[in-house]
């Protein structure tokens, strides 16, 4: 395992490990606001636009996060891997040779891939020749932003991803905003293009005498290559299940798709931030290759994101269909049966997510098993839309969402649970009774109209929560402690 970077520069009496809850804070925050963003974004073409519109913009949308996936996000991860290493070696120059190396690599690529994919957008979606354009230019600046975004945090500059973050999701709101107050519907897609087009210029890598040496320009690409496989694969699903409901229900079912779609991804955001404060010590266990502690790390974080994430996300599924109406209005109905079916696989994921990590991290071969794992995932899912979605629409479309997502993440559960040897035979036990009893009460309260499917709603999840709180106030507890820095070795409690 490469050694860990040095923390940035700090002012007298701050830690390391302060500087290191420092980063992880505003890497959380960067996070939150970007998804809080991509969310009022949504929600403002539904209430200022139309299901239609909102449909058109965020299956283009899909399609230029599918496209970051063949190269620009495991670019950002290269980014952020070697950039860090030749940082950790004191390698400042070479440091930002790899960094310019990614980022030009990456806009090379940016640039030949939109072309391709604002094609495919005009003949899968029906675009009008502006929004063709505009999909291309969002393509191409959302894998440029993307992937500096990756390099950036290589370099350390947490406080700068959180600055421009924030000032591009304040910029793409505000140029919505005016799109469409002036009626210029043909152009929602440029807003987010501005925002991310923004970040990208004011983060890109500063100029540096020499080039990269080949053979590292080659391992590097190589990495890239390889890691798009399983890039794809993880979240290629996610991206194009929105373009399965635009295809199988049209641009109004697209906009009841992504209404839900929008409010069940921020929770994938806060899966990937919490996994991330939890695994370093797993990391730097599997480095000393204390096997034991491997293990005792992989159970604590399997635990606890069962305890957080089917209590959280629970209570999301029994509000599901007061949260759209609450939302985006009574227009978006439909969403109401959708929602919950898509926060299950958010769900599942996100307690499958340190289990990811650590065969990833601890295992030689880890890698090719996740990657495996969400291949095979992706397959099962998409051969659930040609069985169900014809003649479910986009309920058909959620539950091969669900199928593939779920299927991936407890078969990687299962390997953590085998390779592992982990007693988890009651954590099993109280994920599918936690699973059980949310199923039960939404199905009970989502029928019921006016106040009292209200009441029916908020009392069932205030009382899914006390009781899943109460027998998971350990994990909780520990936790918080563990988040807070007080808890030494988060997998001792």
């Amino acid at each position: 395992m490469p050694s860990a970077p040095p923390p940035p520069e700090r002012p007298p009496g701050s830690t390391p490990a302060a500087a290191l809850r420092d980063n992880a804070a505003l890497s959380t925050y960067a996070t939150a606001v970007q998804g809080a963003a991509r969310l009022v974004y949504s929600v403002i073409i539904g209430r200022l636009g139309s299901r239609e519109l909102l449909g058109q913009a965020n299956s283009a949308l899909s399609i230029s996060v599918l496209t970051s996936l063949a190269w620009a996000s495991p670019a950002a991860s290269a980014g952020t891997r070697f950039v860090a290493l030749r940082r950790s070696l004191g390698d400042e120059e070479g440091a930002l040779r790899v960094a310019r190396h990614i980022a030009q690599r990456s806009l090379l690529v940016a640039t030949v891939l939109p072309t391709a994919t604002g094609l495919l957008g005009a003949w899968w979606l029906g675009l009008q020749p502006v929004q063709v354009v505009a999909s291309v230019v969002l393509c191409w600046t959302y894998s440029v932003y993307v992937t500096t975004r990756g390099v950036r945090f290589g370099l350390l500059g947490f406080r700068q991803v959180a600055l421009w973050d924030t000032l591009a999701a304040v910029t793409s709101l505000s140029v919505l905003a005016l799109v469409l107050v002036l009626d210029l519907d043909l152009l929602t897609l440029i807003p987010l293009a501005v925002g991310y087009g923004l970040f990208a210029v004011a983060t890109w890598p500063a100029r540096v005498r020499g080039r990269l040496d080949r053979a590292a320009r080659r391992e590097i690409d190589q990495w890239v290559a390889f890691s798009a496989v399983g890039v794809l694969a993880g979240g290629g699903l996610l991206q194009a299940s929105q373009l399965a409901a635009h295809h199988w229900s049209g641009e109004s079912g697209a906009g009841d798709f992504a209404a839900a779609l929008s409010l069940a991804t921020p929770m994938s955001m806060f899966a990937i931030a919490l996994s991330t404060a939890l695994v370093p010590p797993l990391v730097a266990a599997a480095g000393r290759a204390d096997r034991a502690a491997v293990r005792r790390h992989s159970d604590a974080i399997a635990r606890r994101l069962v305890a957080i994430f089917v209590g959280v996300i629970g209570v999301l599924v029994i509000l599901s269909p007061l949260g759209i109406r609450v939302v985006y209005g009574a227009s978006f109905a439909r969403s109401e049966a959708v929602l919950p079916v898509l926060l299950g696989a958010v769900m599942l994921t996100s307690v499958a997510l340190g289990g990811a990590t650590a065969l990833q991290s601890t295992r030689r071969r880890g890698p090719q098993v996740v990657a495996a794992v969400n291949l095979g995932g992706l397959v099962l899912g998409v051969a659930t839309w040609f069985v169900l979605a014809p003649s479910m629409g986009v309920d058909g479309v959620a539950l091969g969402y669900l199928v593939g997502a779920g299927s991936a993440s407890l078969a990687t559960l299962g390997a953590v649970w085998w390779l592992e040897r982990q007693s988890w035979l009651d954590l099993a036990m109280r994920l599918v009774a936690g699973v059980a009893v949310v199923a039960a009460v939404a199905l009970l309260t989502r029928d019921l109209a006016g106040p009292a499917g209200v009441l029916a709603q908020v009392g069932g999840a205030l009382g899914f929560a006390a009781l899943w709180g109460w027998l998971n106030r350990r994990e909780v507890a520990s936790l918080w402690a563990t988040l807070r820095g007080a808890g030494g070795d988060p997998a001792a409690s």
